[in-house]
């Protein structure tokens, strides 16, 4: 992919541990990669289409100055936030921050962290069986934007009956295909967090919920913790999940499967 690199822009502000640091300030120095698709800018002159990196410059340093902040990891970690929000065209950073004259008491040129983040597809699985069922899909899908979580597409919305054995009443169920620079993980934390938001209480397994946000698929990532298991473990027996994804990404193929969406649905269905 194409890039941008900007190097070694020197920037005075008061972030540290030490009160000493914030009060008398200090050098800091920022060196990025972005990449994107310059096409477009270069054979059509478009500026819209790159990033100006002057302005660029500009917006690093007012962001580094409004705030004081204890860790230059902190400080590092909003840049890169700041920079995916204000340009969406751009697909991945590499963000360096150096701390020159940190108050280490020995012989150092610099000490630095390094955030690297790309933008990465995922599909999210919205189920709700209490209350008003489809305004809870929105109002998930809402709180998923506003935390930066981009929404590429939408399935239909899905009256399915209870899966798991427990008596209870029908579901409204769809999946979505969002776009996000945050790590799996991460992404997970934002999910169950706007689950704890909406009031979801987890009292029994496979019981009633107000809103139920499951992560399907991160990419072709394959994944095992005692966290979270990638590719969703239970997409292949869930027709009403395979119903949605075939209705948005019918080609896309499962990582551990290694088959379409429209064929694991065909396969259940029949």
């Amino acid at each position: 992919m194409d890039q941008l690199q900007i190097k070694d822009l020197e920037i005075f502000a008061y972030h540290g541990l030490f009160p000493s640091e914030k009060e008398l300030g200090q050098k800091f120095v920022i060196s990025a990669i972005l990449s994107y698709d310059i096409t477009k800018a270069a054979t059509d002159l478009d500026l819209t289409a790159s990033v100006h990196y002057g302005e660029l410059c500009q917006q690093w340093t007012t962001w580094f100055q409004e705030t004081t902040e204890d860790l230059i990891e902190t400080v590092a970690y909003k840049l890169v936030e700041r920079t995916f929000d204000a340009y969406p065209l751009v697909q991945e950073i590499k963000l360096e921050l150096k701390k020159p004259w940190a108050p280490v008491h020995l012989p150092l040129d610099t000490c630095s962290v390094t955030i690297h983040r790309r933008k990465q597809r995922a599909f999210i699985a919205l189920g709700s069986n209490m209350g008003d069922k489809q305004a809870n899909l929105k109002q998930a899908i809402e709180k998923m934007r506003n935390r930066g979580i981009h929404i590429l597409k939408e399935s239909s919305v899905l009256a399915t009956e209870p899966w798991g054995g427990v008596e209870q009443d029908s579901f409204a169920n769809q999946v979505v295909e969002v776009e996000t620079w945050l790590p799996a993980q991460v992404l997970l934390e934002n999910l169950l967090a706007i689950e704890s938001e909406m009031g979801r209480v987890r009292e029994v397994h496979w019981g009633p919920r107000l809103i139920d946000l499951d992560l399907l698929f991160v990419e072709d990532q394959v994944l095992y913790t005692d966290d979270l298991i990638l590719p969703h473990p239970y997409i292949a027996e869930r027709l009403f999940v395979l119903e949605s994804l075939q209705e948005i990404a019918p080609h896309f193929i499962h990582p551990t499967l290694k088959q379409p969406i429209r064929n694991l649905y065909n396969a259940l269905k029949q």
